[in-house]
């Protein structure tokens, strides 16, 4: 249990130092303008990708309880 713990304490200490390195060392110190926008696109991809899947998960969570969210790709209904 104290090897868990000590782990986890770790790990939140260090998101400072994986920050600054992230930051420094791969997006500005890299020197590569290309490097920069793979990182920005690669983060916007996976924050859409979240979020879709949160919005998917939180609608069936609250279809559940009986709260309908309109749906993405509503057409209509069928005649």
């Amino acid at each position: 249990m104290m090897a868990l713990i000590d782990v986890v304490s770790r790990l939140v200490g260090d998101v400072g130092r994986f920050t600054d390195l992230f930051l420094n060392d791969l997006i500005l110190g890299a020197g590569d303008p290309v490097s920069a926008f793979l990182v920005v696109v690669g983060q916007v991809l996976l924050g859409g990708s979240v979020a879709a899947f949160g919005y998917l998960v939180i609608g069936a969570l609250l279809q559940e309880i009986g709260v309908t969210l309109p749906s993405l790709g509503d057409r209509g209904q069928a005649e």
